[in-house]
């Protein structure tokens, strides 16, 4: 007999977990379905080699609402990481070294230029679409095309490169230039918050802490290593297919599911043409995120060099042993593999000579094909055709995910903003069922 549910969410990264417990909390009986073995979407809390890591997305902020709001719920503190002791940059093959002071000047010439209007076209950064004309001319640009618009010298230009590309995660003619402009608003109108929001505040206890936290704040059926196939609407009531052939009812269903793996779900009868366009065109990241195990001069170090394997490298951890836990972030995922130590090492001397590789770890996300990618990194045209569409229920379905979010997209607290409102929605239908 097949069991039958209030609600059905597919998919447990943060935002399906929290949308889980909303419903949970509101009294309906709601089944959640991860394809993985575990919790946490794109968000990854581990141990490698003596060291806390995390896989995905790691940092949090108090400029993120939803995301302290829930710190505060389980209990949980933060930490800010140390300054960086030494910065270097390059322009072209030269590299320059002197302090992150040094370098942000000339990064802020670029970035005031780059954000330039951001105020008018998002004077609200948590409701993207309320001045969309304003946006739309924004929107309409990729970050390589509207980098191209400054006037730029070649350090600025370099520099600029460095920075954006390691937000964008991708190639900087895929990405929209909105996604610096969103994060710019969000921070404050800031480039020192930008900065601080994406790098410095991590929660004690990792992610899984959080994670865990909202998870289990209410019963509700979770089974793991669970794929669904499709999600069927039929008479007023929502059938999900599992990949294994099994099948659940319930009267609302959110699929909390990253925007580049959605294809791989079947919909019946099927997503209209608009939100079809819209999965069709995907997010842009592609990027890794590395984890290097280094031994050298024990001073914190953090380098930037435009289209590099790992453009943005930053020292995490100094250990007394003479090692540390540098992090990097890379344009493209297939261009850094971190078990070919020589080809990592060779990577590490053409931007921060000196240290010895010992280790690397990393998850390739982009081929993992529950999530094909990082953050999420909209494409031109994002919110002038597609946002909306993407964010309208369907029936008895809404979709969900930090993708979607009108704030801190690609964050955790994007996630948790989507959660709770698909959570708040499946409440409704299915009581209004």
């Amino acid at each position: 007999m097949t069991e039958r549910y209030d609600v059905i969410v597919v998919g447990g990264g943060f935002a399906g977990v929290t949308a889980a417990r909303e419903c949970a909390l509101g009294g309906r009986r709601t089944l959640l379905l991860e394809a993985r073995d575990r919790l946490g979407g794109r968000t990854w809390s581990s141990e490698w080699n003596g060291f806390p890591i995390e896989y995905g997305g790691a940092w949090v902020h108090w400029h993120q609402p939803h995301t302290f709001s829930e710190l505060t719920r389980g209990g949980l503190s933060v930490s800010i990481g140390d300054d960086t002791g030494r910065a270097h940059w390059h322009v072209g093959d030269e590299r320059r070294t002197g302090t992150i002071e040094q370098r942000d000047v000339i990064a802020r010439r670029g970035w005031d230029r780059f954000v330039d209007g951001v105020r008018e076209a998002l004077p609200q950064p948590h409701a993207p679409l309320s001045t969309l004309p304003e946006l739309a001319r924004f929107d309409r640009l990729s970050m390589a095309e509207r980098l191209d618009e400054l006037e730029l010298d070649k350090e600025e230009h370099d520099v600029l490169a460095a920075e954006i590309e390691s937000v964008a995660h991708g190639r900087l003619s895929e990405a929209g230039a909105v996604a610096i402009l969103r994060w710019h608003a969000l921070s404050g109108y800031s480039l020192e918050l930008t900065q601080f929001t994406g790098g410095r505040v991590t929660i004690d206890g990792g992610t899984g802490a959080l994670l865990a936290a909202i998870a289990d704040a209410a019963p509700y059926e979770r089974r793991l290593a669970t794929p669904v196939a499709a999600v069927v609407q039929d008479g007023g009531e929502v059938e999900v297919h599992t990949r294994a052939g099994e099948t659940f009812v319930a009267g609302a269903a959110v699929v909390a599911v990253a925007l580049n793996a959605l294809g791989g779900i079947e919909f019946s009868p099927p997503l209209p043409e608009d939100k079809l366009r819209a999965i069709d065109l995907g997010q842009a990241s592609r990027g890794i995120k590395v984890m290097i195990h280094a031994r050298g001069e024990g001073v914190s170090q953090n380098s930037i060099r435009f289209e590099h394997p790992f453009g943005y490298l930053s020292t995490e951890v100094l250990r007394d042993d003479g090692t540390q836990l540098m992090i990097g972030f890379g344009g493209d995922a297939e261009l850094c593999d971190p078990a070919d130590l020589p080809g990592m090492q060779a990577s590490l001397d053409e931007t921060l000579p000196g240290y010895e590789v010992l280790d690397a770890t990393a998850h390739d996300w982009l081929a993992d094909e529950f999530s094909r990618g990082t953050w999420a990194i909209h494409r031109p045209g994002w919110y002038e055709h597609h946002h909306a569409a993407m964010r309208r229920p369907e029936g008895n379905v809404i979709l969900a995910g930090s993708d979607l979010a009108n704030g801190w997209a690609g964050f955790i607290d994007g996630a948790i903003e989507s959660g709770l409102r698909a959570g708040a929605w499946a409440r409704a239908r299915d009581h209004a069922g």
